[in-house]
């Protein structure tokens, strides 16, 4: 049965000990997804891995995990392999990719994709990764959400893009015409967006003022296209070339 009510306060989430920087249910999601699509023992690349609880997780799953960051200190995993790298920085970028050309089986990009200033060069990068027939999967913020719309006709800015989301580096919304805009351009096929995190209906936090919102929303949605539901959305691809 679909879930059309969330009522509770979200919480912090751990893997095994390991902060979860994401959207509730987001992890477990990706997981899922990779388990369905990629027989254990894959090689994956979490490119922009934090302190490592979806490496973690893909790791007990049976995969053979590569994490990569711009900050060693904070990576958690100390049975997962790791590398270094600033993104910022050109040579390191081409020292990586000519190492790891082609080499990956799946490659995941989990909320990086809105911190960075060229979302056409991240995903050539992603792909420069990928073996042939290999999986690219990207998750970023929705910005087409019910909730997100409500706060952009109020705002006049994405939920998650405001000035305060600038301290966590949310640069660069985007939609998800425009990341399947990116990935089919560079060729990538099969491409699949599905809503990720979890952003029900209906979605109570103690706000009456929210919830007339919220409820005024449910009235309009049949008038409304796009992934509503959802604080995140997932698209998967495929390298065919």
């Amino acid at each position: 049965m679909r879930r059309i009510l969330f009522t509770k306060k979200k919480k912090l989430e751990y893997y095994k000990g390991i902060l979860i920087k994401a959207d509730l249910g987001l992890h477990e999601q990706i997981a899922n997804i990779i388990s369905l699509k990629v027989i254990h023992g894959k090689k994956i690349l979490d490119l922009g891995a934090g302190e490592g609880a979806l490496s973690l997780r893909l790791k007990d799953l049976g995969y053979d995990i590569l994490s990569v960051d711009i900050d060693k200190s904070s990576f958690k995993c100390k049975s997962i392999d790791f590398e270094q790298v600033n993104f910022d920085s050109r040579e390191e970028i081409e020292n990586f990719k000519n190492k790891y050309l082609n080499y990956f089986d799946v490659v995941i990009g989990i909320e990086v994709i809105e911190h960075l200033e060229n979302q056409w060069e991240y995903v050539r990068l992603l792909k420069s990764l990928l073996k042939v027939n290999g999986l690219m999967i990207i998750s970023t913020p929705n910005i087409s959400s019910w909730f997100s719309r409500i706060h952009f006709f109020l705002r006049g800015k994405f939920y998650q893009f405001d000035d305060a989301n600038l301290e966590y580096g949310h640069i660069s919304p985007i939609s998800q015409w425009e990341l399947e805009t990116i990935l089919k351009k560079e060729g990538l096929t099969e491409i699949i967006t599905n809503k990720g995190g979890t952003l029900t209906p209906i979605y109570y936090e103690g706000s009456v003022k929210f919830l007339i919102i919220n409820l005024f929303i449910l009235l309009l949605r049949p008038f409304m296209k796009g992934i509503l539901d959802g604080y995140c959305i997932i698209t998967t691809c495929k390298k065919r070339q």
